[in-house]
């Protein structure tokens, strides 16, 4: 299918554009804003087209490059839990891309600044849509450096350019973590195509690269160890979190949002892309006990993770560092979800992917609104702004309390699927869903006050930047109606997205037919 190939072929072009046509342009600010919102409106019709096609078939879709078909060549292949999670993901990109025009109103490096970003958009795509272990580690690197070089946009500042050289430090070897484990993988098994690999662990033989040549077991347990320590760097989960506090808060409040609501699902839907593609299903009892012993270790990072986020919260000045770890409490109960390695697990993480995702880009961005105002990111200093700008207040208030898990707000819903799969494993790791959410309420809370109901340090005139807080508004009726309307998503997308996910044979059999007919 051409539209699988050309999505995340949009935003690179428009990327490598961008410099040589700001020059053109003679660097006019509003010519180079309608540019980057051309590159993203393209690639948001782009991929709700894919979507459209991916949720209308039983089979995921395939794009072949060059026409060299799996396991000679690098393919596309899309299922619904892919497509999904790219819309979510394109949708955020164009709004965000809006946002950002007034943010960086001061600010020089405009074309740079959506270079990077149209080239992060196309990582984060390439991420999602790839059928190819290696080629998802080149997405990766991709999302990764435009992700660095986004978080030190502001050179001039000795905290942002700290945090990104902390972050790309991190970032390589997490990344060189995977590749290694992409060694062990073609080593063992001669392939690093995921449907391939599939079919061998689970005992069939593939076109061209045959029957696996080392101990699947060992490959196995290794490769798997150190791609799974890889996504919890990407994903900031303890004790590979450090970075995150750091990075999201130095880093422009627009690009904060598309770090903590997006990029980091990098870890966890690779994980998934293993655990459930890959690994899923019925494996030999020695197989089994190494996926186990992984999952269970992944669950407990998962819940660690949930609770430090949430204590972290508490002690916070900086309202985007508060921000920041609450993203570390919901990758924490990702993880857990993950690590259940059952359909309702799936459909849970599914859920609260996309409903986190919204929820958490929407609180960013209107504590953006409050920062940009006051060129401050103390909590103190945004006391008593919320009655000067009613729609980020709103904005900011419908963000806290979905997060916290307050019906009827998106992320309750998704909370109660995750509370519901982890009561199916174990009472105790439900009640880390619910006593995370009260440790991280008070600290929600605390914040909201000061906004709302604190005393100004100074009696200053300021006017609510319409074109940022509309954008927040957007996500806040997005939010509220994704709650409203959760019975109806889950039945009509989440559950075909999850049932899919754990058919891996349909997965194999769409890549076996094309591989079959070889000639």
């Amino acid at each position: 299918m051409d539209v699988v190939g050309l999505t995340p072929v949009i935003p690179i072009v428009f990327a490598f554009a961008l410099p040589l046509f700001s020059i053109i342009v003679r660097g006019d600010r509003k010519i180079i804003q309608a540019y980057a919102l051309v590159g993203t409106g393209l690639t948001l019709i782009s991929v709700f087209k894919l979507f459209q096609l991916v949720y209308s078939s039983d089979k995921p879709l395939v794009y072949t490059f060059g026409k060299w078909v799996a396991p000679i060549g690098i393919i596309y292949e899309v299922d619904r839990l892919s497509a999904l999670i790219a819309l979510v993901t394109a949708g955020l990109m164009f709004l965000i891309a809006i946002y950002s025009y007034r943010y960086l109103e001061h600010d020089e490096g405009l074309e740079w600044y959506y270079t990077l970003y149209l080239g992060l958009e196309a990582g984060l795509l390439g991420v999602l849509l790839t059928g190819d272990a290696f080629n998802l580690f080149v997405m990766i690197e991709v999302t990764s450096i435009a992700a660095y070089a986004l978080v030190a946009f502001y050179r001039d500042r000795g905290d942002s350019v700290f945090a990104g050289f902390k972050y790309a430090l991190i970032g390589a070897v997490g990344t060189t973590m995977y590749f290694l484990a992409l060694g062990m993988f073609y080593g063992a098994f001669g392939t690093v195509n995921f449907a391939d690999l599939s079919a061998k662990v689970h005992g069939s033989d593939f076109p061209v690269t045959g029957s696996p040549v080392g101990n699947v077991v060992i490959a196995s347990g290794v490769a798997l160890a150190l791609a799974t320590w890889a996504f919890l760097i990407k994903a900031a989960i303890v004790p590979n979190h450090f970075w995150l506090p750091e990075a999201h808060p130095a880093a422009p409040s627009p690009i904060s949002a598309v770090l903590s609501g997006l990029v980091v699902n990098v870890g966890v839907y690779a994980l998934i892309r293993f655990l459930y593609t890959v690994y899923g299903g019925s494996l030999t009892p020695e197989l089994a006990h190494v996926v186990g012993v992984l999952s269970t270790i992944v669950i407990i990072l998962g819940a660690i993770s949930a609770l430090f986020g949430a204590l972290m919260m508490n002690v916070q000045r900086d309202v985007k560092r508060l921000i920041a770890y609450s993203t570390i409490m919901h990758m924490g109960y990702l993880f857990m979800a993950v690590g259940l390695g059952t359909q309702l697990g799936l459909e849970a993480a599914l859920f609260h992917i996309v409903n986190h995702a919204i929820a958490k880009a929407l609180l960013f961005l209107a504590a953006g609104v409050f920062i940009h105002a006051v060129g401050s990111r103390n909590v103190e200093d945004l006391a008593g702004l919320g009655k000067k700008m009613p729609i980020a207040t709103f904005s900011l208030a419908v963000a806290t309390l979905s997060l916290v898990g307050i019906p009827p707000f998106n992320v309750f819903f998704s909370k109660l699927l995750l509370f519901n799969a982890l009561m199916e494993k174990s009472f105790a790791l439900a009640m880390v869903i619910v006593i995370s959410s009260v440790i991280a309420l008070v600290a929600y809370m605390r914040t909201f006050y000061v906004v709302w109901l604190g005393k100004p340090r100074e009696n200053v005139k300021l006017r609510e930047p319409m074109s940022m807080s509309l954008i927040c508004l957007v996500l806040a009726l997005a939010v509220i109606i994704i709650g409203l309307t959760a019975p109806l998503i889950i039945d009509k997308l989440i559950t075909p997205a999850a049932t899919q996910t754990l058919d891996y044979q349909n997965y194999i059999g769409v890549i076996l037919e094309l591989a079959k007919n070889l000639r």
